[in-house]
């Protein structure tokens, strides 16, 4: 037992040892926290200035505005022929440009048909008219000769009536036999039958005469039929263009009607494209006056370094809306007269063809005192930022048309106006706002 209290004594002495230090550190921290209390400096009070925001304007200038209407369509020729044989026959000549891309000229020989047997046809229908026209020369001189004819037997009839009257006074007073007056009225009744044959044969004439006039017409049908027969068997072209397609070669036998190819004109393109119902209201005056609107027509989808452009005319607007899309289609003409890069050679890859899918601009109505801005600038409700006074005013204006980046805006602007054209978040009417226009900043209280 008597061990035990000098354990005691040396815990107690331990623990008071640990809280003596607890509170050294404790006394430092205290005496350390209020010597950096006392001398903390007392911080300098700076009035706070509002600034503006600060916004970039430019002026607002009114201008005339024609108004586009845009669409896109495919390139159609406008004539288009495919070449079809009139004849039958073996092909004998095929003109080196009659290739699929190839250039031919006006009334160049396109293809050839054997012409041998179309000849000997005409050849036998010209002997056919000449006999019919021999026969109608023979018939006519029979006529002239049964005119003379007739005279002779008239007058044979009137001698052999005299002869016979005679005969009879002479039989009534005995100095003629019975068979001499026979004899003499025999011979009158000859003369009298020769005279009606000879007239017979005479009223026979006009009918045989139209008969020969009927076979020399049908004679020169035959010759006009075997010469169009013979002159079919050449193919002409009947235009400057081009060769769409070819599907014949030569030594091919071909039938009437079968396609030996295709060839547009290269001065006569069309365009067919669909403009929506909301944009008629830009070309409409045109129609009601009885004009045209004219077009501008590049390639689209293709960079073109020159910037290439076709003028053409609306020539065209088909009579219903397309029921799929409600858009009204129209025709637009490209002319080579307006265009003499389409009179250029074909080498050129990008020179406007068939098949080409292409930008149209159709040019409108031109509206004076049009304010053009860009799009991103109206707020909704048509509403501009405009500084006026060095305050913000939300102002409403009235947008003609809203186009591509651009929007059209024809009423509640003046010339002059200051468009805020920079960002302004947390925008509120009749904030103060400080602006720049160009390189200088105006401050303005």
């Amino acid at each position: 037992m008597p061990m035990e209290k000098p354990s005691r004594f040396k815990a107690v002495a331990f623990f008071l040892f640990k809280l003596f230090r607890v509170f050294i550190v404790l006394g430092i921290a205290f005496a350390l926290a209020f010597w950096l209390y006392a001398s903390r400096s007392t911080p300098e009070k700076k009035e706070v200035v509002r600034t503006p925001p600060s916004v970039r304007v430019f002026e607002a200038h009114s201008q005339s505005k024609v108004m586009m209407v845009e669409a896109f369509g495919t390139v159609h020729p406008r004539r288009l022929v495919k070449i079809a044989v009139e004849v039958p026959g073996r092909i004998v000549y095929l003109n080196p440009g009659f290739l699929e891309g190839g250039s031919i000229e006006n009334q160049a020989l396109l293809a050839q048909i054997d012409p041998r047997s179309y000849g000997l046809g005409k050849e036998a229908a010209a002997v056919r008219v000449t006999q019919a026209r021999v026969d109608m020369d023979s018939l006519n001189q029979d006529i002239e000769n049964l005119k003379k004819d007739v005279e002779l037997a008239k007058a044979n009839v009137n001698l052999t009536q005299k002869e016979f009257e005679r005969m009879k006074a002479l039989s009534q007073n005995q100095f003629a036999s019975k068979t001499t007056l026979d004899k003499a009225e025999q011979q009158h009744l000859a003369a009298r039958i020769q005279l009606q044959a000879i007239q017979n044969r005479q009223s026979l004439m006009p009918a045989m005469m139209e008969q020969r006039k009927a076979a020399l017409a049908m004679a020169n049908v035959e010759f006009d039929k075997a010469s169009l027969a013979l002159d079919r068997t050449q193919i002409l072209s009947g235009f400057d263009g081009f060769v769409l397609e070819k599907q014949a070669q030569v030594g091919e036998y071909v039938n009437p009607g079968q396609i030996l190819g295709a060839v547009y004109a290269k001065d006569a393109l069309d365009v067919e494209v669909r403009i929506p119902l909301e944009q008629m209201r830009w070309i409409q005056t045109f129609f009601e006056n009885g004009r045209l609107p004219s077009a501008r027509i590049c390639i689209a989808n293709f960079d073109d370094p020159k910037k290439r452009e076709w003028e053409a005319t609306v020539a065209r607007v088909k009579a219903r809306i397309d029921e799929r899309t409600r858009t009204l289609p129209m025709t637009l003409e490209i002319q080579a007269g307006n265009n003499d890069r389409l009179n250029n050679d074909r080498s050129n890859l990008f020179d406007l063809k068939p098949g080409s899918f292409v930008n149209c601009k159709i040019i409108g109505e031109t509206h004076e005192n049009i304010f053009v801005l860009p799009r991103h600038l109206l707020k909704p409700r048509n509403v501009l930022y405009i500084v006026t006074d060095s305050r913000l005013e939300m102002r409403q204006v009235t947008v003609l048309r809203k186009f591509e980046e651009q929007v059209y805006i024809n009423g509640g602007l003046a010339n002059g106006d200051k468009i805020i054209a920079s960002p302004l978040p947390g925008a509120i009417e009749g904030m103060a706002l400080t602006w720049e226009n160009g390189q200088q900043k105006s401050v303005k209280p």
